[in-house]
């Protein structure tokens, strides 16, 4: 549960339902706001309880709504029941309050709820409250009225208020007590708060535990500085339920690192129940980081789980979490183990004093269906100024006899270039079990997968012992590809890894011809557009929601484009023959508005702002080249004298229409003119002749290719394009790997494949060939070995005859050597007809 809504999963992560928290509330409250939700499972009863604090400031009206479901299936029947925030027990109270911060906890008999009690006239803190339902009347209710017991106004033992009073999560039973703890900001003593039979006679009485010092947590700082997280600013109080196994409490919270007051901390305490005292604590952290916010929870052997978000000078704030063997020293905890790492600076403020808020409802749950399994629930930066939660399951204790986990279930090895290879995968073989896993084989390869890893078999997998499985993805065509790699193991369910991959091709672009991008009302797809008349046709999903911009390199003729993805800008490829596009790396830029390769192939990168990149696509390493003094919503360079172009973005206002040339030396910007169109260009391109084109369009208006005079700034309309949301545009000038003719208008007979002219050759040399009906047309050369070197065509064409002419480039636009290579065309009729020919020719330098 998150503030505004509430998921429920399956165990393998999938969302099963997702639901408003306000649409929820309002079938029991109607006018008030929510916040602040709470989710426990009782294992006593098998049973859901979810809860939140509902308010109207206006009305003064408030209530802790209870929600229960009536059994442990949560897609189901439940029961909400409200409970009036604004009572003490029966007697209403005034100036009215509502309880702020709700948290639960319970036990075999109870479900108790804490709360912070503020004026609503004045904001000013009342006291703290606990709330006693009994468990029995809550569970056969069935929608009906309820009970509660109160108690308010709680002092602590020493006097004044009390402040954060944390319920606990009990497994013990038979206690006929319920337990409470109070962790000041900052001092040297916790409290111990109890209930004495809650149910039905209930006293409240409380000690003071002394404990070595703690200091104020310090607010989180992260990589990228800006406001810290804020962590000190509500101080090093608990923020989640300790838990009770057999007499003993643990708790957890975070505090200023007592050997470096710069950074933070976590402590972990123990108390004994039966005798009311401290029996252990333990700082955990390493200097220069900040833990905060931490949760736990102890299975059935004792063992101990901690989650956190962890944040540094060196580190956005990401998920963690340690853990403690029952056998392990008192104060041993492993290193920190990550679960996510933080994935942007998170600088988000509001409310009084603009504190940068960070969620404080990390959770540690128990599976209740073995007591050894732990569900970590943590917080951490997803993206840049964006939260995430993440969930991870963690086991301390082995299962009985052989239990084989491998990580990842189903090894993707995404989307690889046909005729490359992959990045080498790691696959986990692990033993959770109390027995020996002996693995005899493992298969060197199926399909297009190939183990790499070399391994001495048989292997004995010892409990917890791991063995790390290497696979490389090599396709020789684009597919879909799904392969089990055999095992063969001691254990029946070992007998394969789930290997999946997607090959594709990288087409080079055609001369003579427009490609352009859409945005979200076409679903990301890419058009080729006909540069006579402005008429657009989808070639293929380009499998991005949009790509925003476009460009065609001089060096290897493929397209280039920009995305907007998590984490920041994507510089993806595009397949000429089918549309798809594949993401080369990520950059961490934000708005960009440009992309454009100069003539002697360097990229460069524009932002909305007017700064201007250069990427290294051998790594994407970038540099600032200059600030431009315009803000930029597309850039071009003119291939004949390499000056950079540029569309000016302006949503409102007149001049939006506007068309400059920018000195990449000064970034000053100097006005040519404006297109007449009065609507901003989305992108622009040039072609061979140095004559500059521009799309225009909206989500809601048909995109036009117009042709831009590069004296004065006019635009011509060559044609509407027949699409909306039209965004980006790039032209081949001189990639003439493929260039595609139909030779004239006889359909031919049957199917045929000519020899090449000339041949030998060099480098250009013609292929020519002939469909009798139209067919899904693939034309690839390979070298003597069989191996594919370069596609030519991939696509389906009607009837015709065609020539090709191909100069020599493999796939990566790369000359290739001397030597006899084969061209291989292979054609799928409509009429369901099959034609394949290979033949030789010869390169010759």
């Amino acid at each position: 549960m998150v503030n505004g809504v509430f998921y429920i999963y399956d165990r393998a992560g999938n969302v099963l339902k997702s639901i408003s928290d306000q649409a929820w509330v309002n079938r029991a409250v109607g006018g008030q706001n929510v916040s602040d939700p709470q989710v426990i499972y009782d294992h006593f009863e098998d049973r859901w309880v979810m809860l939140w604090l509902t308010y109207n400031d206006i009305t003064e009206e408030s209530s802790i709504l209870v929600s229960c479901s009536d059994d442990d299936d949560p897609i189901g029947i439940w029961y909400l029941y409200p409970t009036d925030a604004t009572a003490h027990g029966s007697i209403p109270t005034n100036p009215a309050v509502f309880g702020d911060y709700p948290q639960v906890g319970f036990d075999d008999q109870g479900i108790y709820i804490s709360t912070r009690d503020f004026v609503f006239s004045t904001q000013s803190f009342a006291g703290a409250k606990i709330r006693i339902l009994n468990k029995n009347e809550l569970y056969n209710a069935n929608g009906g009225p309820i009970t509660f017991t109160d108690f308010w106004s709680i002092q602590l033992t020493t006097g004044g208020q009390t402040d954060d009073l944390h319920p606990t999560i009990s497994y013990d039973t038979g206690n006929n007590t319920a337990y409470f703890v109070i962790v000041p900001n900052s001092g040297q003593y916790y409290y111990l708060y109890k209930i004495t039979d809650p149910i039905s006679n209930p006293v409240l009485s409380g000690i003071r535990l002394t404990c070595s010092y703690f200091g104020l947590a310090n607010d989180a700082q992260q990589l990228g500085g800006g406001t810290p997280l804020n962590a000190g600013a509500f101080g090093s109080g608990m923020r989640n339920s300790p838990i009770i196994r057999n007499d003993s409490l643990y708790a957890v919270h975070h505090i200023r690192n007592s050997q470096d007051n710069s950074s933070g901390s976590i402590k972990y305490f123990v108390l004994d129940l039966n005798s009311n005292s401290l029996v252990r604590e333990v700082e955990f952290g390493a200097l220069g980081f900040y833990y905060i916010y931490p949760a736990i929870a102890v299975d059935k052997d004792h063992n101990i789980a901690i989650t956190y978000t962890r944040s540094g000078f060196t580190e956005y704030a990401g998920s963690y979490y340690t853990t403690k063997l029952a056998t392990d020293p008192p104060g041993s905890f492993s290193d920190s183990q990550v679960m996510t790492e933080g994935k942007g600076n998170y600088v988000v403020t509001y409310g009084v004093g603009n504190p940068n808020r960070w969620g404080d409802y990390l959770s540690a749950a128990l599976d209740p269906e073995n007591e050894y399994n732990i569900i970590l629930f943590s917080e951490y930066a997803a993206a840049t100024n964006t939260w995430g939660t993440w969930l991870t399951e963690i086991r301390m204790n082995p299962f009985t006899g052989i239990y084989p986990f491998v990580s990842p279930t189903t090894a993707d090895l995404g989307d690889v270039e046909v005729d490359t290879d992959s990045d080498t995968m790691n696959i986990y073989i692990a033993n959770y079990g109390t027995d020996n896993l002996e693995i005899d084989d493992i298969a060197l390869s199926i399909g297009p997968f190939t183990r790499v890893s070399d391994h001495n078999f048989p292997l004995t997998v010892q409990t917890y012992d791991t063995v790390t499985v290497q696979v490389v993805f090599s396709p020789t065509q684009a597919d879909d590809y799904d392969e089990m790699l055999s095992v063969s193991s001691n254990d029946p369910s070992l007998t394969e890894l789930h290997l999946v991959g997607h090959g594709y091709d990288m087409i080079e672009a055609y001369t003579d011809l427009f490609y352009a991008s859409t945005g979200t009302v076409n679903n990301g797809d890419i058009l080729t557009i006909n540069k006579e008349t402005g008429a657009g046709t989808t070639l293929g999903n380009s499998l991005f929601s949009e790509i925003r911009r476009l460009t065609d390199s001089p060096i290897n003729n493929i397209i280039y484009g920009i995305a907007n993805v998590s984490g920041g800008t994507s510089i993806v490829r595009v397949n000429a023959g089918g549309g798809d596009a594949y993401s080369l790396f990520t950059l961490d830029l934000t708005s960009p508005s440009g992309i454009a390769f100069d003539n002697l192939g360097a990229l460069y990168v524009s932002l909305s702002t007017g700064e201007i990149y250069t990427v290294d696509l051998s790594n994407g390493n970038y540099s600032l080249v200059t600030q431009a003094n315009i803000s930029i919503n597309s850039i071009a360079f003119n291939p004949g004298t390499n000056q950079l172009w540029a569309a000016l973005l302006k949503p409102i206002g007149t001049g939006k229409d506007s068309i400059y040339t920018i000195d990449l030396n000064t970034g000053i910007a100097t006005a040519v003119g404006a297109t007449g169109f009065g609507i901003m260009t989305n992108d622009l391109a040039f072609d061979e002749d140095n004559r500059l084109f521009g799309i225009t369009g909206s989500a809601s208006a048909s995109g036009k290719l117009i042709e831009i005079n590069t004296e004065n700034g006019s635009g011509t309309e060559i044609g509407e394009i027949g699409y909306n949301n039209v965004i980006g545009l790039a032209y081949s000038i001189n990639g003439l790997i493929n260039s595609v003719e139909e030779n004239d208008n006889h359909i031919p007979e049957e199917f045929s494949l000519k020899q090449n002219y000339p041949n030998p050759f060099n480098p250009n040399t013609n292929i020519e060939f002939s469909l009798s009906v139209a067919s899904d047309v693939q034309l690839n050369i390979y070298n003597i070995l069989g191996q594919k070197v370069a596609s030519i065509m991939n696509e389906q064409k009607p009837a015709g005859n065609y020539s090709v002419v191909w100069n020599a480039d493999n796939s990566k636009g790369v000359k290739l050597s001397s030597g006899i290579y084969l061209y291989k065309l292979k054609a799928s009729g409509i009429d369901g007809s099959k034609f394949q020919e290979i033949k030789k020719m010869v390169l010759l330098k």
